[in-house]
């Protein structure tokens, strides 16, 4: 059987980090093929004449069309970017955090495998539909100018859904098709990166959890041995012994220690790119709803593509946040199960080390640097409601 690591345990990982360029680390070094490293430099140089012109566009196009159609991509492009540096400013942390995983897992057992996968599986589905209906949503709305050369030969700035500014205003179809394609793929890619750092951040949440829960479940397994005189032939069997049993507890004592190492680590890691994501999602939505106020004037499929990449921007940060309290939860019920087996039989060396576990799992695992911007299930409907009440002011200014 195929030995499970950091990458191969999540395929949509490992090729969404490719294909959109970011490279983040999947192993305990920092090693790409070169072609992947050529890919990324053609990725970041339309991204980065795709950020120009947006801004360019949003300066020369009028203030409200600015503000509905492209302030949305300049936050994207913010919130993005900003998450994107900040791994890579500490990437021999992030190396460290992997191998660390990868020294656990290399020694997995069927247990581990299982609830790795489990733990996993919730989120790969919705991302792949989620990224494939986004990529489909960013492509119809950034490409549909293309269908006024079949009205018209001159053009202008207000022409572009996503504003543009490549040349003088007018322009002729010659600038209009080839802008046209260079925002598309610009749009396409920074979604993408997006796309992909938030797949990367929850893996490293999500196998996280699963250790916890393999902690949890351990130990509950351990403690279900019964301890009564009834099975003293079983013991003397040597199959379990007091020895045996103790042995495997510390040993289980020595994988929450590195389980407890690898979320401090995390925590430095991803502290900060937790709370900007919380920050950031808050105009990130507000300018979504603004954007959404405008699909009675636009065309059918326009107004789908825009109701398409809304539905599943929420689903992907309900994904987020549920995944961040998935593990806040998991860190608490280290020793629930546990408990309500027969620990208090067991001679009391284990039961005094099952009593620090005990005190030890009150200490709840959370990323976020400050309380306040924790992601969490309940901070999910603060962010929807500030975004919404913050929209609602804009659109009654406008």
């Amino acid at each position: 059987m195929r030995e499970i690591n950091f990458q191969n345990v999540n395929l949509l990982n490992s090729r969404a980090n490719m294909l959109s360029g970011n490279l983040l680390p999947m192993a305990g070094d920092d090693s790409f093929p070169i072609f992947w490293r050529i890919y990324r430099a053609i990725v970041w140089s339309i991204e980065l004449i795709h950020a120009i012109a947006l801004i360019a566009g949003i300066i020369v196009t009028p203030k409200e069309k600015a503000l509905k159609d492209g302030i949305i991509s300049v936050v994207v492009i913010i919130e993005a970017s900003f998450l994107l540096t900040s791994i890579y400013a500490r990437k021999k942390l992030t190396m460290q955090v992997i191998q660390k995983m990868n020294d656990i897992l290399r020694t997995a057992d069927g247990i581990m495998e299982d609830i790795v996968k489990t733990t996993l599986k919730p989120i790969i589905l919705p991302f792949i539909i989620y990224g494939v209906a986004s990529v489909i949503s960013v492509t119809i709305w950034t490409i549909h100018p293309i269908v006024l050369v079949f009205k018209k030969t001159t053009f202008f700035y207000v022409d572009y859904n996503l504003p543009a500014a490549f040349s003088p205003e007018p322009f002729s179809v010659s600038v209009l098709i080839p802008s046209t394609i260079i925002m598309t793929m610009g749009g396409v890619y920074l979604f993408l990166r997006k796309y992909s750092l938030d797949v990367y951040m929850m893996h490293l949440v999500l196998m996280l959890t699963a250790q916890y829960r393999y902690t949890a479940k351990k130990l509950s397994l351990l403690f279900q041995y019964p301890q009564n005189d009834s099975n003293n032939a079983r013991k003397n069997s040597h199959l379990v012994t007091d020895e045996w049993l103790e042995r495997e507890l510390r040993t289980l004592c020595r994988h929450q220690n590195n389980v407890l190492s690898i979320s401090i680590m995390l925590r430095k890691l991803l502290s900060v790119n937790f709370s900007l994501l919380y920050l950031n999602s808050v105009f990130r939505f507000c300018f979504l709803g603004i954007l959404m106020s405008t699909i009675p004037s636009l065309t059918f499929m326009e107004g789908i593509s825009i109701i398409s990449f809304a539905a599943g921007s929420v689903m992907q940060f309900f994904l987020l946040c549920s995944s961040v309290q998935t593990l806040s939860d998991a860190s608490t019920e280290v020793t629930d199960k546990a408990f309500d087996e027969g620990w208090y039989q067991f001679r009391p060396s284990m039961k005094r080390i099952f009593i620090l576990l005990i005190l030890a799992n009150n200490l709840e695992c959370k990323i976020a640097a400050i309380e306040k911007f924790n992601l969490s299930l309940p901070s999910f409907m603060t962010i929807m409601n500030q975004s919404y009440s913050i929209a609602l002011l804009f659109l009654r200014a406008k």
